[in-house]
């Protein structure tokens, strides 16, 4: 019997449990070709032939900064959409 795959909605899900992504809006978004990132949903590398969504979070606190994460197209809807489930999650 063959093992079941998570869904990209349960991996989206795992990556902000497991803190690989925010579960807040981004404080900056922008669209273009994969730069052959990781997603951090699906695991998968972005590719320049696909989309890509990367999205930018400021980080205040001891370690000020910047984080950056590049996802598919379909991976950021996904979180996104899985992000907004959670309770007192900004939109």
């Amino acid at each position: 019997m063959a093992e079941e795959q998570p869904t990209l909605a349960e991996k989206a899900r795992a990556a902000i449990r497991h803190g690989q992504l925010p579960s807040r809006a981004p404080n900056r978004r922008f669209g273009g070709r994969g730069n052959g990132a990781t997603c951090p949903v699906c695991g998968e590398v972005v590719t320049p032939i696909q989309a890509e969504i990367e999205i930018e979070f400021n980080r205040h606190g001891p370690e000020p900064g910047l984080d950056r994460y590049h996802l598919h197209a379909r991976c950021f809807t996904t979180w996104e959409a899985e992000r907004r489930k959670i309770p007192g999650s900004e939109t």
